[in-house]
Formats: structure tokens, C-alpha cells, sequence
């Protein structure tokens, strides 16, 4: 995978929404309202700032400490419906949010994974990650309304990979 370079055009997207959105704030209540917002975007800054860097780098370090021939044996193209398989339950049972699965999954594309395996990994974590299903979704919803969300959500994240496999031979 190709390094994107650092101020590419999500940035510049990025760039153009905060402007926008600074000026539908200076219209709607002015300078106090912008500094507001600023204000508010920097406390999460500071809260979630360190849990992303620490999350950035434990996923660079995992790339490099992973060996690259397994990533590709187990995850790659050759690993095939099992890959994705292996894919879908590593998503699963990775027990934290997007601060942590996301930068693992660009590890894993970085490392030689398949698309399809990163896909059917981000779709298992979203869609069955056990932790949310234990700590969230069971005691809020109910065990009974919590496994039938689950049960229907189960083969989802393998036909994704299946497809997103079938898709990029085309």
C-alpha cells in the first residue's frame, strides 16, 4: 500500500468543512460562538488526542513485529475464504473502538492483508465485537433482543469479504 503524502485531499476537505462550518458560526451568534466551538473541538482534542496517538502507535509497532510472511499467508489473497474467516473473527473479538481496530486494520492492509480480509475484519468488529455486545448491547437492549440482532448480524461480515473478494477480480 502506497503511503499517503500528509496533506492530501482528505485534509484539504477536512480544512474546507471547519471553515465552513466556522462561518455558519459567525453568522449564526459571531465571534463568541466560534470561539465556543473551537473550544469545545479542543477538549476532545485533549481527551481522545493521547488514546489515538497511543492507538497510532501500538498499531505501527504491531506491523512491524508481525511478521509480513504471516500476515500475507494468513490474511492475504492466497489465504482465500479462510482468511477471511480468520479476518472476520480477529474483528470480533477486538475489544476496543475505532481508535484501536481502524489503525490496526490500515496495519494489516500495510502488512499484506487482502482487502477483502481488511473489509470482512472491520465488518466483523463493527457488526459482532463481543465487548459491546456484553458490556452494551445485553444489559441496554436486553439479552433476548441483543442475540437476535446478533444472530441476524453473524454471516455479514463473511459475505462482505466474499463479495468485496469476488468484486476486486473483476
Amino acid at each position: 500500500m502506497k503511503a499517503r503524502p500528509l496533506l492530501d485531499t482528505t485534509f484539504w476537505l477536512l480544512v474546507a468543512v471547519l471553515l465552513g462550518l466556522g462561518f455558519v458560526a459567525w453568522q449564526r451568534g459571531g465571534p463568541e460562538l466560534v470561539q465556543e466551538g473551537l473550544a469545545s473541538g479542543a477538549q476532545m482534542l485533549v481527551r481522545f488526542g493521547l488514546i489515538i496517538t497511543v492507538s497510532f502507535l501500538a498499531a505501527g509497532l504491531a506491523e512491524r513485529v508481525v511478521p509480513q510472511e504471516w500476515v500475507r499467508s494468513a490474511l492475504g489473497e492466497e489465504a482465500g475464504v479462510r482468511g477471511i474467516a480468520v479476518a472476520t473473527a480477529a474483528g470480533i473479538v477486538t475489544p476496543a473502538g475505532p481508535f484501536v481496530s481502524l489503525p490496526v486494520a490500515a496495519a494489516m492492509l500495510r502488512s499484506g492483508a487482502s482487502e477483502a480480509a481488511v473489509l470482512a475484519y472491520v465488518s466483523g468488529w463493527a457488526l459482532l465485537a463481543l465487548h459491546r455486545l456484553v458490556a452494551w448491547e445485553v444489559p441496554i437492549l436486553g439479552l433476548r433482543f441483543a442475540l437476535l440482532r446478533y444472530a441476524l448480524c453473524i454471516a455479514l461480515p463473511l459475505l462482505v469479504g466474499i463479495a468485496a473478494r469476488a468484486l476486486l477480480r473483476i
